[in-house]
C-alpha cells in the first residue's frame, strides 16, 4: 500500500496550521487531490474538465463542474467512484459506483480479526494524512504493518501511544471539529451505524481505541469484515452525505467511514 506523500485541501473556514515537534502536524496546506485518469468527462484541449451550467440556490446561474474522485486515488477506499457536480466549490450532485473488490484468504478467525483492525488503521491513517498530521499517518501506518506481520503485541502498544497523542491534540480536535459531521437522524434515516455519529474527529477516536472492531465482534463474534448490510447502508447513503460539501470536507468524511468497500455485494454496486 503505497502511502506515501500528501495532498494539499483547502477547507473552507479553516485557517492555515501548524504543529510543534510534540504534535508533528502542519495544517498550512492540506492535501492535494489528483484527477488526472479518470474517464467519462468531456476534456478540454489542456485536460480540464468542461464545466456545464445550472441555477445555484437563489437562482443565479453557475457553472456546475462534474469530477470524478476514484477509483484509484491516494486516501480513498479501493475501487469507490464517486462523481460529483461541483457548483463552486460545493457538492450539489452525486453518483457512486463500486468495482469489483476481492478479499484475499484469511487461514483462521486470530488473522481475519488482525486484517480487519489493519484495515481500519489504514483508514485512520488516511484521515490523518487528509488533516495534515504526517508523523500521526506514518505512525498508523507502522501499526497497520504491525498487524499485518502478525506482531500484535507491539502493534497494541503503538496503537495505543498514537490514540493517546491523538485524543490530547487540540489542533487535531481543532481541524477536524465539524467535519463531515453526521447526527442521530441522520443515521436513522439513512439506516447507518451508530459509531458514525459525530464528526471526522469522532469517528478517527473511534477507530483507534477500538470501539469499531469491538462493535464489529459484537455482531459476528471474531472481528469479521464490516457486515454487508452497514457497508451497503453506507454507499447507498454517499450522494445525500457529501451534499453541500467541499471536496476537502467530502475526502475527510469518506476516509472516517472506514468503508469496506469489498463487503458490498455486487447488486448493491451502483448507486
Amino acid at each position: 500500500m503505497d502511502r506515501s506523500g500528501h495532498e494539499v485541501m483547502d477547507r473552507s473556514g479553516h485557517q492555515a496550521m501548524s504543529h510543534g515537534s510534540d504534535e508533528g502536524m502542519d495544517h498550512t496546506s492540506h492535501e492535494g487531490m489528483d484527477h488526472s485518469g479518470h474517464g467519462g468527462m468531456e476534456m478540454a484541449p489542456h485536460g480540464i474538465p468542461l464545466a456545464g451550467r445550472g441555477e445555484d440556490r437563489d437562482g443565479l446561474e453557475m457553472d456546475v463542474l462534474h469530477l470524478a474522485l476514484g477509483p484509484v486515488l491516494r486516501y480513498w477506499p479501493a475501487g469507490l467512484v464517486l462523481t460529483v457536480a461541483l457548483q463552486g466549490d460545493l457538492v450539489v450532485d452525486a453518483t457512486v459506483e463500486l468495482l469489483e473488490q476481492t478479499r484475499g484468504c484469511d487461514d483462521g478467525d486470530d488473522d481475519l480479526s488482525a486484517a480487519t483492525a489493519a484495515r481500519l488503521v489504514d483508514h485512520a491513517a488516511d484521515v490523518l494524512a487528509l488533516s495534515g498530521w504526517a508523523d500521526g499517518a506514518s505512525r498508523a501506518a507502522r501499526v497497520r504493518d504491525l498487524l499485518l506481520d502478525g506482531r500484535s503485541e507491539e502493534a497494541e502498544l503503538a496503537l495505543r501511544r498514537l490514540h493517546r497523542r491523538v485524543a490530547r491534540s487540540w489542533l487535531l480536535r481543532w481541524s477536524l471539529r465539524g467535519a463531515g459531521r453526521l447526527d442521530r437522524q441522520v443515521l436513522d434515516r439513512h439506516d447507518l451505524p451508530a459509531w458514525l455519529e459525530g464528526d471526522a474527529y469522532d469517528r478517527l477516536l473511534a477507530i483507534l481505541d477500538g470501539t469499531l472492531l469491538e462493535s464489529l465482534q459484537d455482531r459476528d463474534g471474531h472481528g469479521a469484515a464490516q457486515p454487508a448490510g452497514a457497508a451497503t447502508a453506507m454507499v447507498r447513503a454517499l450522494p445525500r452525505l457529501v451534499s453541500g460539501l467541499d471536496l476537502a470536507e467530502v475526502r475527510l468524511l469518506v476516509a472516517s467511514l472506514a468503508l469496506d468497500t469489498a463487503a458490498v455485494p455486487a447488486e448493491a454496486r451502483h448507486g
